[in-house]
């Protein structure tokens, strides 16, 4: 039954969006809006169907209709009620399933908001999102299908991979990046649709803007979540280890970010159309291409899935989008015509051009270094690696060149600056940048100068990046006798989008700042110690007390019972569940590990658990101190507010005073230009 409907179900959606796509893309072309509607009523059905599917899917786990293919690979009578519905996207199949449902609420929610819109690139649009739906109810329907039925069913299965379970993160986060990746294809419909029309109007760069924003935060949540699964869950001592999965996840989010900056030099100076098309197009080519290396198996990863027989369908698709990535910006692209040019070195638009060809510079050596590999098994038989090495040599320079720039930016005016002007603006953020380059040398020695130089250009974009959040209230409490808090409320309400990104170049910094404190200036020991005996780390001792033991709903485990001994000689007890410990699965033959993390505002005390000896009473540990590791995580809330202040709807009015906020050194916008940077 749940089988024979599921994939009805996917039929149904498979049908709904090649009529979409079909009537959208014809209709669109010839320029007959009259068809709209139906193209809308298909895009509802196929969003129904999606989610009607899954519900179906999820319905099959919870009562364990093992009858069902996918049900048969991952579920489990003893698997959580939580864990059950989480399994959904544990596998291949499931995932790409639980992929169709998110693409159905992004397209109807982007049809449902602009339902009364009758602009001339809806139809393409639509129709363009429809062609990328065909593509995923077509795998769902045929080598992805989870509904197979299974004619002889087991009265149990395997349940999800422990990984999953093991942690509440993974509840979150893959759904967190799924959510950024599926939600790319809504600024990919709207590009392709203004590449087709060989036009870009004002009316359709603020969603093309907007749902590449939203896609961006959830691919920012889900990268960090992901970071910090790993950082708790793996027991390695690490976070981001350029793994080709995690890898995957940053190039659209690199492209997506260079978009964003993009798009204000084409609003305010009409310049770049073509080139901010060229980004919203690749940022979407790299989500279908960071799925491949998720779910064809070609990579080795933890995060990847096992081998697959989508990887053909994946590369066809792949290769399809790049020949029509490449046509529609060769052949279109030249009615994109810019309507000025670069006045000066000494501008905003400069450094913001340059900052995206940093962006686009790391997209390319990230690509390179994860492909590459790949490339050369193909071609010699022959299997080689690409570590963390290079990523850190060709990656890491232009992270910081990005640090400086963030800050540089903004402090420059639209148009040209002069060098007074300039050596004004910057006078303040350089000094602070001296300051704390001076305070770091004293106190953290001369080791480790790309580090030091990471904290310099933090103090350097800070400095400059509050400025511009206070000059606005600064600005009203001088002319409008408002106090501090209401001023800076009034200003960031009637320039949202400008305060909100602000915001999250704050949360970047902060990322950064976490990132290079615990990559340069960690500390780590191993070793084995009986039981009342200690590990020095550093100041601190790690003394070992024993191991407990316990079973809980899904599992059983073993925990090194320690305390914790500052330098002060203040003590902390981590035993049971909050030790380090080693979880055990009924269906996996080896441990999982868990590690005990002493999480502070300053740094954290990280302790893994590698082997003990219950009979001789000793343990074997990992441990490490990594100060401000806590910094990445803390950034999603400034990262998720600044988003959400940038994308708070606003009113025409307060729009085009949005476009006149003052700025440090910046003047006025040139007339005819404030409708292009509403929000």
């Amino acid at each position: 039954m749940n089988s024979s409907l599921g994939y009805g179900l996917v039929l149904a959606a498979l049908g709904s969006a090649i009529f979409g796509a079909v009537v959208g893309l014809w209709t669109g072309l010839t320029r007959r809006e009259s068809a709209l509607p139906w193209v809308q009523r298909a895009v509802y059905a196929f969003s129904a169907c999606m989610a009607t599917a899954n519900g179906v899917m999820i319905y099959a786990l919870l009562t364990h209709d093992f009858s069902v293919k996918y049900v048969s690979q991952v579920g489990s009578r003893a698997t959580p009620v939580v864990f059950t519905i989480v399994s959904l996207w544990s596998a291949l199949d499931g995932s790409i399933l639980f992929w169709g449902f998110i693409m159905g609420l992004y397209l109807f929610a982007f049809t449902w908001t602009y339902r009364k819109e009758h602009g001339r690139y809806m139809q393409l649009a639509l129709g363009m999102m429809c062609a990328v739906g065909v593509f995923f109810a077509f795998l769902i329907a045929g080598p992805a299908n989870p509904f197979g039925h299974v004619p002889n069913p087991m009265d149990d299965g395997p349940g999800p991979n422990p990984l999953l379970q093991n942690h509440i993160l993974m509840v979150i986060h893959p759904p967190m990046l799924y959510f950024g990746y599926v939600g790319m294809v809504v600024p990919f419909g709207i590009a392709a649709g203004a590449l087709l029309r060989g036009e870009l109007g004002d009316s359709w760069m603020v969603p093309l803007r907007k749902w590449t924003l939203i896609p961006w935060l959830f691919l920012s949540t889900g990268i960090i979540l992901g970071s910090w699964w790993a950082y708790a869950v793996l027991g390695w001592g690490g976070y981001w280890a350029w793994d080709p999965v995690e890898n995957a996840s940053f190039l659209p989010w690199l492209t997506a970010s260079a978009f964003m900056h993009s798009t204000m030099v084409l609003e305010r100076k009409r310049m770049l159309k073509l080139w901010t098309l060229a980004l919203a197009l690749a940022s979407f080519v790299l989500t279908i291409i960071g799925t491949f290396m998720t779910r064809s198996g070609v990579f080795n990863s933890v995060h990847a899935f096992t081998q697959s027989d989508i990887g053909p369908t994946f590369l066809a698709f792949i290769a399809v989008l790049l020949v029509f990535s490449i046509a529609l910006l060769s052949f279109r692209g030249r009615l994109l015509v810019a309507e000025s040019s670069l006045d000066s070195v000494l501008s905003r638009e400069t450094a913001i051009l340059v900052n995206n060809l940093v962006f686009v510079a790391v997209t390319f050596v990230v690509f390179l270094g994860t492909a590459f590999p790949l490339v050369t098994e193909a071609l010699q038989s022959k299997r080689i690696s690409v570590g963390e090495p290079y990523f850190n040599k060709m990656a890491l320079p232009g992270g910081l060149m990005v640090l400086f720039l963030m800050g540089v930016g903004p402090a420059l005016p639209w148009g040209e600056a002069s060098w007074a002007t300039l050596k004004k603006q910057l006078f303040i953020p350089v000094g602070a940048a001296l300051v704390t380059a001076t305070a770091c040398l004293a106190l953290l020695g001369p080791g480790h100068w790309m580090a030091l130089t990471t904290f310099a250009l933090a103090a350097f974009t800070t400095a400059i990046t509050l400025r511009e959040l206070l000059l606005p209230a600064q600005a009203r409490m001088a002319q409008n006798r408002e106090g501090a808090f209401t001023a800076m409320f009034r200003s960031a309400v009637r320039a949202r989008r400008r305060f909100g990104g602000y915001v999250v170049h704050l949360g970047i910094v902060v990322i950064i700042v976490g990132i290079a404190a615990s990559s340069a200036y960690k500390v780590h020991e191993t070793g084995t110690v009986a039981k009342g005996q200690s590990l020095a780390l550093a100041d601190w001792k790690i003394r070992f007390d024993g191991i407990s033991s316990g079973v809980d709903a899904r599992r059983e485990w073993k925990a090194a019972d320690i305390t914790l001994v500052s330098p002060s000689g203040a003590t902390e007890t981590l035993a049971g569940l909050d030790g380090p410990r080693m979880n055990y699965y009924p269906m996996s033959n080896e441990p999982v590990g868990s590690p005990a993390v002493r999480a502070k505002i300053s740094k954290d005390i990280y302790v893994s658990l590698l082997a003990f000896d219950a009979e001789k009473g000793s343990a074997s540990f990992n441990a490490w101190i990594f100060p401000l590791v806590g910094w990445i995580w803390y950034s999603i809330p400034i990262l998720v507010l600044g988003t959400l202040i940038a994308l708070w709807p606003q009113k025409r009015r307060e729009a085009a005073v949005e476009a006149t906020v003052p700025s440090a050194g910046a003047p006025p916008p040139a007339p005819g230009l404030t409708t292009g940077a509403s929000a």
